[in-house]
């Protein structure tokens, strides 16, 4: 593929990640904390629910997936991880990795990526892996953005972002006006993120606070500042009572924002990490029954082969033994099913066979160190 033909295909590959506008897609994320728990939960919505959950590796020598004239970066991982991923592996919308470190991500219109400069790019799907395979804690994370940028001119998606690490620390990253904007400990006093900036949902809450208690159940959307402060809210009670199981009650707290079938969108996918115990349990909008993984379970040493979990089979309860080897047709069929949902919705124009090779065969071009 030429090179003009592969940038125009990264401006239409980022547009396609987690694109929506606003409150189209409300996605929500949160960190529910006690003394001995602490889980994260995430509702993300969409138009599909297909997916691979992967088992990445460690010592993985990578590249980032960036055209010319961009210089992208070059990494080895540091860390194995387990990863939700719609358009194929190395590009995921959230995970874990095997230090406690959770990345999610949601779309935020007010987001713009910083200029071109000096520093090494990264499409900013792949900036969720980066982080994933070379970070413990959310200070390594924030500290990452002096040796390499989002590369804005080929990641159309506008994402921001809800961190947590095994200590407990959280943190919102946002790029508002081509900065990063980064909030953490005193300045994050509600560990959620939704559809709107963290400036504006807090603003919003405190409003929202001022009402009696019937008029905040009475007065909840799925508007994204509604939804923070119904978190909030949830987040708060369960502070002072704490008389559900952590995961259970993060679950409940999804099961309240969420929308289920709206139009041709749906709640896609509904996670929680239990980041002290390492294990992720998921449903989807298809199968509501909980699928769970364990770390344990799993060898992440590079020469040991990566595994996957199709999310769209009916299996339930512990699932750690049911994955299988990844393979470049299991990839290849994911980026080519998703696609053809996509354009099907009229979301997007048809995308052509070389370009979804390129997407799915970009593992391929990766190997241990």
């Amino acid at each position: 593929m030429k090179t003009s033909s592969l940038i125009r295909f990264l401006l239409v590959l980022s547009a396609i990640c987690l694109a929506g506008a606003g409150d189209s897609f409300p996605c929500s994320t949160f960190v529910l904390q006690s003394e001995g728990d602490l889980v994260f939960g995430r509702n993300w919505d969409f138009f599909s629910s297909k997916g691979l959950v992967v088992i990445n590796k460690r010592d993985v020598a990578k590249t980032a997936f960036l055209a010319p004239p961009e210089n992208p970066v070059s990494w080895v991982s540091k860390y194995g991880s387990i990863t939700f991923n719609q358009i194929g592996k190395e590009f995921p919308f959230g995970g874990m990795n095997e230090a406690g470190l959770v990345v999610e991500t949601m779309w935020l219109d007010e987001t713009v990526y910083p200029a071109p400069d000096e520093r090494p790019g990264i499409m900013e799907v792949q900036w969720i892996q980066y982080q994933l395979d070379n970070c413990a804690t959310v200070e390594e994370v924030i500290a990452t953005h002096d040796r390499l940028r989002i590369a804005r001119d080929q990641s159309a998606s506008k994402l921001h972002f809800l961190i947590c690490d095994r200590s407990g620390k959280a943190a919102t990253v946002e790029f508002l006006g081509g900065r990063l904007v980064s909030r953490t400990g005193n300045d994050l006093p509600v560990a959620a993120l939704t559809n709107s900036t963290y400036r504006e949902s807090l603003q919003f809450r405190k409003a929202y606070d001022s009402l009696e208690p019937a008029q905040q159940i009475n007065n909840t959307s799925l508007d994204s500042k509604e939804r923070f402060a119904t978190i909030a809210r949830r987040i708060r009670d369960y502070r002072r009572d704490n008389i559900r199981p952590t995961v259970e009650y993060a679950f409940d707290i999804l099961g309240s924002v969420t929308q289920g079938k709206f139009g041709r969108h749906c709640t896609a996918w509904t996670v929680v990490y239990d980041i002290r115990n390492m294990q992720i349990y998921f449903k989807t909008y298809e199968n509501r029954e909980l699928r769970i993984v364990s770390f344990a379970d799993f060898d992440f040493s590079c020469p040991a082969p990566s595994l996957v979990f199709d999310m769209g089979n009916g299996l339930t309860g512990e699932v750690s033994t049911k994955f299988i080897a990844y393979t470049p047709e299991a990839n290849r069929n994911l980026v080519s099913s998703v696609m053809a949902i996509y354009n099907e919705v009229g979301f997007m124009d048809e995308v052509s066979p070389a370009a979804i090779e390129l997407l799915s065969g970009y593992p391929e071009s990766l190997g241990c160190r």
